[in-house]
């Protein structure tokens, strides 16, 4: 498998943004939060796609949830330019993020961090892609020409990606969310991608290999980059206050936990007690035990 640390392109003196577009054109899906980079978010929960236009051609953040959007999502970048996908890049190896990558590759060349490639292997399941285009004339239509891609790159830490005038940075995110996540960061334009380290009023999901620990390192560090914006895996794209509304809800998690162990209560009687009302109204409320769980492997290894 072929690691790459970084890439160069050739910039060619050709410029292709469509200025006059106005965004009702690109669907209500579709939110422009920088010149040149949109957002496509099929619903409020769903993940969110990237679509970055360069002068070389364009970048594309994840695949979209489902076949339809993936097509949705290739439908507005032939309205925003005429050149070709060039990379697309993923945050996480999930299906969620990756099951459309059939639709842009080729000629699109899919860039992972290390791990992503087996992680989609195993868990890809034949099975559930027929229950899911037995949902609807339109599923099934969308899922036409599938196959499973995976990562023609898979990185180690850090990559650098520079097509056109765009410089694009690749940041490992380790043990946040899945297997291979990454944070991709724009420092000319001081947009990052925060992949499932955080979301927007929804508990996370925390696998047992997740620590809090490196979730909270990883949120520092993109805090440290200064972003204007900040894009979750997702939820909606917002300020750096996406991070600190995190970062308290994991200190008090981990607070009221504590003080559960040090008054000598089991995991059990932990996961059957705690109540953290201040959070009632985010979503993915039955993830809260495994909150739980990585909460008390924290304080307990201390």
């Amino acid at each position: 498998m072929r690691r790459v640390t970084r890439i160069l392109v050739a910039i060619v003196p050709v410029w292709f943004f469509a200025a006059s577009l106005l965004a009702q054109d690109l669907g209500p899906h579709v939110r422009k939060i920088k010149e040149g980079i949109y957002i496509y978010a099929a619903r409020e929960t769903d993940s969110n796609c990237g679509i970055i236009l360069t002068q070389e051609g364009v970048v594309l953040i994840d695949s979209g949830r489902r076949p339809p959007d993936s097509h949705n999502i290739l439908s507005v970048v032939q309205k925003l330019t005429s050149l070709p996908i060039r990379f697309l890049i993923n945050t996480e190896p999930h299906v969620d993020h990756t099951i459309g990558h059939f639709v842009f590759s080729p000629p699109a060349s899919i860039i992972a961090h290390e791990g992503a490639t087996e992680s989609m292997r195993q868990a890809y399941n034949p099975e559930r892609n027929q229950e899911r285009m037995a949902e609807s004339p339109e599923m099934r239509k969308a899922f036409e020409g599938y196959r499973l891609i995976t990562p023609h790159i898979e990185y180690r830490e850090k990559m650098t990606l520079h097509l056109g005038e765009k410089v694009i940075e690749l940041l490992h995110l380790k043990n946040v969310h899945s297997e291979a996540d990454t944070a991709i960061w724009l420092p000319q334009e001081r947009v990052v991608f925060s992949a499932a380290t955080v979301g927007v009023k929804r508990f996370p999901n925390i696998r047992p290999f997740v620590t809090i620990p490196d979730i909270l390192a990883a949120i520092k560090m993109m805090k440290a980059l200064n972003p204007e914006i900040v894009v979750p895996g997702h939820g909606s794209p917002g300020t750096t206050q996406i991070f600190d509304e995190m970062e308290r809800y994991y200190a008090l998690l981990l607070e009221r936990v504590g003080k559960m162990v040090g008054e000598g209560k089991s995991l059990e009687q932990i996961k059957q007690e705690l109540r953290m009302p201040e959070y009632d109204d985010w979503v993915a409320r039955e993830r809260f035990p495994t909150n739980i769980e990585a909460a008390y492997r924290a304080v307990s290894s201390h």
